[in-house]
C-alpha cells in the first residue's frame, strides 16, 4: 500500500472513532448535532488588517486541509457530515483551492460564496445544536448556551488525549519535519549566523513560514536561552558562540511537533550539562509506561535534575534534600510535559473525567500541564531542562540552602543560559515510541 493509500485508510478510521465520539458526547449533553466552525479572521485594533488566522481545532480534526475562514461543519448522528466550505470571489487576496484530497469522499461537501450564503446554508432548526468554536456574533436562533457547551466539550478533550493512528501518523511526520529543520538551524549557528538568519534557515528547511508554525520558534543563543519563551531575534550574531537553544516545531494536517535541543560551542561544564540531561532524558522516557501518573514521571525529573546538580557539583546537597526544599525548582521552573496534536499544548490534560472534574493542581508544581494517568495512545512532550535565571536564583541566595550552591559554578555556566530536551513520545500497549528521536535517527543515518 502507497503512502496515500496508507493515510486515506487511517483517516477512514480516524473518522469512524470521531463520528462515535460526537454521537455519545451529543448523548451526554443532549444536543441533536453539532456546528463547527472553521473561524473567522479577527482584525487588530483601530486597523484593516487581520492578525494571522488559525483553523478552530475542533474543525480541522474533521478538515484536514484547507484555510477556508467562514466555514462550518454540520456533524448529525448516523448522517454524513456536512461541509459547508466558504470560497469568496476575491481578487484581493489567495483564494483557498476547492477540498480535495483523500479525506473529501467522507463528506458531503457545498461551497458558497460569501460568508452571508454560509450561514443561509445551514440547518434552519438550530436550536437543539451545539456551536463549536468563536463566535462573535452567532447567527439568529443560537442561544448563548448552545455555544461552546461545557458538557458536550469536556466529554471531547477528555477523549482527545486518545490519539488514532491517523492522528499519530501525522504528528510523526510533523516530527519529521521539524526534526530536518533543527539540523539546518545548529548548522546556521555553528556557521556564525545570527538568531534571525538561524530563524529563517529553520523556516527554508520545515517549509513552512511563521504562519504555518504550529507556534513561534524560540531561537536562543547563550544567555537568552534562560528566558523559557525567548522570542526575540538579535539580527547580529553575539562576540562570541556559548550555547544555541532552539524550541520550535513543524505542522502537519493540523497537528504538531514540539522539539527542543541544545548545542554547546565546545567542551567544558556546560557541554556536561547538556550530556547529562540528555543522558536522564532519554532515561526517564525508557521507562514510561501505562498506569503511570504523569506527576510521577515530572517528580522523577527533579530527582534526576537534583542528581545531575550533585554531581557536576553545582550544588553540595542530597538529591531529596534539593527537590524538598525547592532547590531543584528554582534550576528547573516548569512543567514536565504536556500532551500534544491540534494544538502544541493540547487539551484534556488536566481532566478526571468526561464530566469535566478538575484534577487538583499540586501546589509544588503550578506549571505542570499534563496531570493525567498515562494511558495507551497519548501523545506528549518530555522536556526537562536546567537554568541560569537570576530572577529565581537570587531568593535562592538569602536562603540557607543557598550556601550549599558553589555559586562560581553557577556563574560558570550563566553565559549558557540554559539546556533544554525535548522530544514527543507516543504511549503504547508495550510501552513508548520517540518519534523526535526517531526522526533525527533517519535523518542523520540516511
Amino acid at each position: 500500500m502507497d503512502a496515500a493509500a496508507d493515510i486515506g485508510v487511517l483517516f477512514d478510521r480516524h473518522l469512524q472513532r470521531l463520528r462515535r465520539d460526537y454521537a455519545q458526547a451529543m448523548e451526554t449533553s443532549a444536543h441533536e448535532g453539532a456546528i463547527i466552525a472553521s473561524g473567522a479572521p479577527a482584525y487588530r485594533f483601530e486597523d484593516d488588517q487581520t492578525v494571522p488566522f488559525r483553523i478552530n481545532p475542533r474543525y480541522r480534526q474533521w478538515v484536514p486541509a484547507g484555510e477556508h475562514t467562514h466555514s462550518f461543519l454540520v456533524i448529525r448522528p448516523g448522517q454524513r457530515p456536512r461541509l459547508i466550505c466558504h470560497q469568496p470571489r476575491d481578487y484581493w487576496h489567495v483564494v483557498p483551492a476547492p477540498p480535495s484530497g483523500f479525506w473529501t469522499a467522507h463528506f458531503d461537501i457545498e461551497c458558497v460564496a460569501s460568508a452571508e450564503a454560509a450561514i443561509s446554508a445551514l440547518p434552519p432548526e438550530r436550536a437543539e445544536m451545539a456551536w463549536l468554536g468563536e463566535f462573535s456574533e452567532p447567527p439568529a436562533g443560537v442561544g448563548a448556551e448552545q455555544i461552546n457547551p461545557p458538557a458536550l466539550t469536556a466529554w471531547l478533550d477528555y477523549h482527545r488525549v486518545h490519539k488514532t493512528e491517523y492522528e499519530i501518523a501525522c504528528l510523526e511526520n510533523a516530527s519529521s519535519i521539524a526534526a530536518g529543520a533543527h539540523l539546518a538551524a545548529r548548522d546556521t549557528w555553528r556557521a556564525g549566523g545570527s538568531e534571525f538568519e538561524i530563524h529563517l534557515a529553520y523556516q527554508r528547511a520545515a517549509g513552512q513560514n511563521e504562519q504555518q508554525l504550529p507556534y513561534n520558534n524560540i531561537v536562543a543563543v547563550n544567555e537568552h536561552g534562560a528566558t523559557l519563551h525567548y522570542d526575540i531575534f538579535d539580527h547580529r550574531p553575539p562576540p562570541a558562540a556559548h550555547s544555541f537553544l532552539i524550541d520550535a516545531g513543524a505542522g502537519c494536517n493540523g497537528y504538531a511537533a514540539d522539539i527542543t535541543r541544545t548545542w554547546p560551542a565546545g567542551d567544558g561544564l556546560f557541554a556536561d550539562l547538556v550530556s547529562a540531561l540528555d543522558l536522564a532524558q532519554r532515561d526517564l522516557i525508557a521507562g514510561i509506561h501505562p498506569g503511570q501518573a504523569y506527576l510521577d514521571l515530572h517528580l522523577q525529573a527533579h530527582d534526576d535534575i537534583a542528581d545531575i546538580l550533585s554531581q557536576l557539583g553545582l550544588v553540595e546537597m542530597s538529591a531529596e534534600s534539593m527537590v524538598a526544599s525547592g532547590v531543584t525548582s528554582a534550576f528547573f521552573p516548569h512543567g514536565l510535559g504536556h500532551h500534544l496534536g491540534l494544538q502544541v499544548h493540547d487539551r484534556g490534560g488536566k481532566l478526571a473525567d468526561p464530566a469535566g472534574t478538575l484534577i487538583p493542581q499540586p501546589a509544588d508544581h503550578p506549571f505542570l500541564r499534563n496531570l493525567r494517568t498515562v494511558e495507551p495512545g497519548n501523545v506528549f512532550t518530555i522536556e526537562p531542562g536546567i537554568y541560569v535565571i537570576e530572577q529565581l536564583l537570587a531568593p535562592l541566595r538569602e536562603r540557607i540552602e543557598g550556601r550549599s550552591v558553589n555559586w562560581d559554578r553557577v556563574a560558570e555556566i550563566a553565559p549558557c543560559g540554559g539546556v533544554r530536551i525535548e522530544d514527543n513520545v507516543v504511549v503504547t500497549t508495550a510501552g513508548v515510541r520517540n518519534l523526535t528521536r526517531d526522526a533525527f535517527d533517519r535523518i542523520e543515518s540516511g
